[in-house]
């Protein structure tokens, strides 16, 4: 399925006669975008090129090892330093967990940082801080989505960075992270409201029937019928307008008219069809979710897309289903895990390069915290917010670094700045180009700086 912003259809109580006309000339139009692209229509003008115009954001749902992955201690005590070897990365003296060896041959095009820390403990309150740069205002395993919640950075990103495509400006795929039943909080626009919110696509683009069905026209409608039926809308619209004179009541908008351009734009119905990628790249990325949606993301990055989250979750409804290893730890890693992530970033990566659009793109690998040092009686690690790592490259990002150190245990920083999800969230607005210290205004009318922390300039 997908989902994009906008306010649906009223049905029930309240709807009007505007409504019914809108809902009966839409659905024969075959716009099976109901209302559903109300998107940014003003952006802040940045001065001076930014160093990257996209960002693709993979998020490991459920908080991937950073000692199975970037951070090993091989030399550490039995019952911390787990039971995988390590493998020589490209950068003489730095070391990854074996089971990640196509990304260790790679370290020369990626930086990564192994001193990562944030406040909050549990998946639903880690993610929403991660995600949005700001701590919530409890750490607890039940948060749910508010509509006072500070926005996704994709959706601040959608709000003020400039954008010239057709496309969304944000985009999520193939799932949203869940929890104990409830919708992970973080993920959308919270207080900047709908239009903002991802344009979500919940469908595995691994799937041998992976399309769009909301981008893809009504059996027997052409563009050219619809174009018709569109000139039919419109008389429509005058009419109803004729009929009821308010603000409620206006003609078909511009994100009416965005809606009609989607359907009929080949150039947007092109950068979701994987089709037209050459199997071998395909193959390439791992013909599983993770691979596929790496894949995608690079298209929409070239079709002007300007910040894509990959969610990693492996179609799980809590984050155990996904990276949450608090019993099983390695041969989930093993045999579950690493391999399609390895795979498709490392492949991501090779492909932004090789189609130059690595220096324009920041990626950023990261969950929302780490793995315990010490391995519980399950053979799994537990929660972990007090140090982390993340994998960054492109927009700026000097690669071939590896930033900070853990102390022997893999517990705390030890050496270099620690850097937390607000650092981030201001180093992905300074690569596009936005502001970061700008305000919005919250749902209440107050100004909010859109976050609190610093770009990591050490890495550029």
């Amino acid at each position: 399925m997908l989902r994009v912003p906008g306010s649906p259809i009223r049905l029930g109580d309240g709807l009007s006669r505007r409504d019914l006309l809108r809902a009966g000339v839409l659905g024969g139009l075959g716009l099976t975008l109901p209302n559903l692209l109300r998107l940014q229509n003003g952006h802040a003008a940045s001065g001076g090129r930014p160093p990257a115009d996209a960002c693709i954001l993979v998020f490991l749902w459920g908080a991937p090892s950073q000692f199975e992955t970037f951070d090993p201690k091989p030399n550490a005590p039995d019952g911390i330093r787990g039971e995988f070897g390590v493998v020589r990365t490209r950068t003489p003296g730095a070391l990854f967990g074996e089971h990640i060896p196509l990304l260790a041959e790679r370290t020369d095009r990626f930086t990564v940082v192994r001193t990562c820390t944030q406040s909050s403990t549990h998946h639903q309150s880690a993610a929403y801080e991660a995600l949005t740069g700001h701590a919530p205002t409890r750490d607890a395993v039940n948060l749910t989505v508010s509509p006072d919640d500070h926005p996704n950075l994709g959706s601040v990103v959608a709000k003020l960075a400039a954008t010239r495509s057709d496309l969304p400006a944000f985009v999520q795929l193939p799932e949203l992270c869940r929890d104990v039943g409830n919708l992970t909080p973080g993920q959308l626009a919270g207080f900047l409201g709908r239009p903002y919110d991802p344009m979500t696509v919940l469908k595995d683009p691994n799937a041998a029937d992976f399309n769009i069905d909301e981008l893809t026209l009504q059996n027997g409608v052409s563009p050219d019928r619809l174009d018709d039926r569109r000139s039919l809308l419109l008389a429509v619209d005058r009419q109803a307008r004729a009929l009821e004179d308010s603000a409620a009541t206006r003609s078909l908008d511009a994100y009416e008219d965005r809606a009609f351009r989607l359907l009929t734009s080949p150039a947007v119905r092109r950068a979701f069809d994987l089709k037209h990628e050459p199997a071998a790249l395909r193959d390439r990325y791992g013909r599983n979710p993770l691979g596929q949606s790496c894949l995608l993301a690079r298209r929409l990055v070239e079709s002007g897309v300007k910040l894509t989250t990959v969610c990693s979750a492996f179609g799980g409804k809590v984050p155990q289903d996904a990276w949450d290893t608090h019993e099983d730890n390695f041969r989930k890693l093993k045999n579950r895990l690493l391999p399609p992530m390895d795979q498709g970033v490392s492949a991501l990566i090779d492909d932004l390069h090789d189609r130059g659009l690595a220096e324009r793109t920041l990626l950023i690998v990261m969950g929302e915290f780490g793995r315990t040092p010490r391995i519980n009686p399950r053979a799994g690690r537990d929660h972990w917010a007090q140090c982390y790592s993340m994998l960054m490259t492109g927009g700026g990002v000097r690669p071939g670094q590896f930033h900070g150190a853990s102390d022997r245990h893999g517990a705390y920083p030890s050496l270099g700045r620690v850097y937390t999800p607000a650092d981030l969230c201001a180093t992905v607005y300074h690569s596009l180009g936005v502001d970061y210290r700008a305000e919005v205004t919250d749902s209440g009318g107050r100004p909010i700086r859109i976050t609190h922390g610093e770009p990591m300039m050490d890495l550029f």
